[in-house]
């Protein structure tokens, strides 16, 4: 069993693609920090449509008089005489049930303002996810960009290899001096350098890429992303302002605002409310009378109150009210062209990016043949040991070049679907996979 798990390991450990680094979000702790007061939020809404039913209580209490109640008789042509009216202990338990028939409408705007954060904080959420996906893409196409780079080097690791060999060949045999031997030595353990710099890189990223996602990961597995059409593009900015959940959720902002106003304008009008009691007394818990008074105390009756003057105060909450709504209105404005601006940079980098991508292939294509030719004269002997080591440097430095574009492309077309909005994102580009 020992030996069949040490195999199964390494299948444990298979690479992670995209899409299944993305299944992994929720598991982030401040996705599940959000998640619990999206909660919260859901039950504050509830609880706020409780305030529109009617309410039951019940009470029960006991007291006992430090003297029996009496009350003094002065009658005419009678001396003053006392009479018991109740009994040292004295025990009342009621039920009273209570209903809001006005409030000034207080109670529908604190429900509309619990329901209205209860979904702004569901888009929180949401536009959370949103975020921590960007930051998992740059995480990803940079892990993978690491690697094209680790493998250009080793390629280039490979080629210095067989090179030392050969020179070491020409130098034994007196061909080749000492001084060419040393550089492309040189060049063999800078290579080296680098190729183990560029592993701690990736290792590092992994590392913070484990951290977000709140689960150990391995390593990744290459993707492609479907790009954007002409006219998508040109669409961006609409989709952007019109699904954004980071907007959605500060519109809800501005409603919040409204109902806060509503329930600050709820002080200047009365309450009304219906009142029926079920209640009985006695001087025991049999509560069946104290042979003075009766048992029986139910009633029924309605209470009305109105504030007529409370220096102003409700006329304040007011602006205030109204004065938060507009400031949530020129903050949602302000961040519209926050938003279209940070699409339209996103969507010219993709442009910037396609053209250096298209630029550096060819570079890259020229750097391969020239290294072959370089490699070809070195073996006969027809140029510096040196001109190979660089031949064979800028050959590495060309291929890791496409793998930094191809990758910041990748991480800017995801960005650019993400700056849309999650659902965009899901819609668009998951679908493919």
């Amino acid at each position: 069993m020992r030996h069949l798990l040490l195999f199964l390991l390494p299948l444990c450990l298979s690479a992670q693609t995209y899409t299944e680094l993305l299944n992994l979000l929720e598991k982030n702790n401040s996705y599940k920090s959000a998640k619990e007061l999206e909660s919260a939020s859901q039950s504050l809404y509830l609880s706020a449509q409780g305030k529109n039913l009617p309410s039951l209580d019940a009470t029960l209490s006991a007291i006992e008089f430090n003297e029996i109640p009496n009350m003094s008789l002065h009658l005419p042509s009678f001396p003053a005489t006392t009479a018991n009216v109740g009994t040292r202990k004295h025990l009342e338990g009621a039920l009273i049930l209570s209903y809001p028939l006005f409030t000034g409408f207080a109670i529908s705007a604190s429900i509309d303002k619990a329901k209205l954060e209860s979904e702004q904080a569901s888009l929180k959420v949401t536009n959370l996810k949103r975020n921590l996906a960007m930051h998992v893409t740059q995480l990803y196409s940079t892990i993978l960009a690491e690697e094209k780079v680790i493998e250009a080097l080793q390629s280039s690791q490979s080629a210095i290899n067989q090179s030392y060999k050969k020179a070491k060949g020409f130098y034994d045999n007196g061909l080749l001096a000492q001084s060419e031997l040393y550089a492309i030595e040189a060049k063999k353990y800078d290579i080296d350098a680098q190729i183990l710099h560029h592993q701690n890189q990736r290792q590092q990223l992994l590392n913070q890429l484990s951290y977000i996602l709140n689960t150990k990961i391995e390593t990744v597995q290459s993707t492609s992303l479907k790009a954007f059409g002409t006219a998508e593009l040109n669409e961006v900015t609409t989709l952007a302002l019109n699904e954004r959940e980071d907007l959605q959720a500060m519109s809800k902002a501005i409603d919040v605002a409204q109902s806060t106003i509503e329930l600050a304008k709820s002080k200047n009008y009365p309450n009304v409310a219906l009142v029926g009691v079920a209640k009985r007394q006695g001087d025991s818990l049999e509560l069946n009378g104290d042979g003075y008074t009766n048992a029986d105390k139910s009633y029924v009756g309605i209470s009305a109150s109105w504030n007529l003057f409370n220096g102003f105060s409700d006329a304040h909450a007011i602006d205030a009210a109204r004065a938060s709504k507009m400031s949530a209105f020129f903050n949602l404005e302000e961040y519209k062209q926050q938003v279209s601006l940070e699409v339209e940079n996103t969507r010219l980098e993709l442009k910037t990016l396609e053209a250096k991508l298209q630029s550096a292939l060819l570079e890259a294509k020229a750097s391969e043949s020239y290294t072959h030719l370089t490699q070809g004269r070195f073996d006969n002997q027809l140029i510096s040991a040196d001109e190979l080591s660089r031949a064979i440097a800028n050959l590495a430095s060309a291929k890791a070049k496409v793998a930094t574009l191809q990758s910041e492309l990748f991480n800017q077309s995801a960005r650019l679907w993400l700056e849309c909005g999650w659902s965009v994102f899901e819609k668009k580009a998951l679908l493919q996979y």
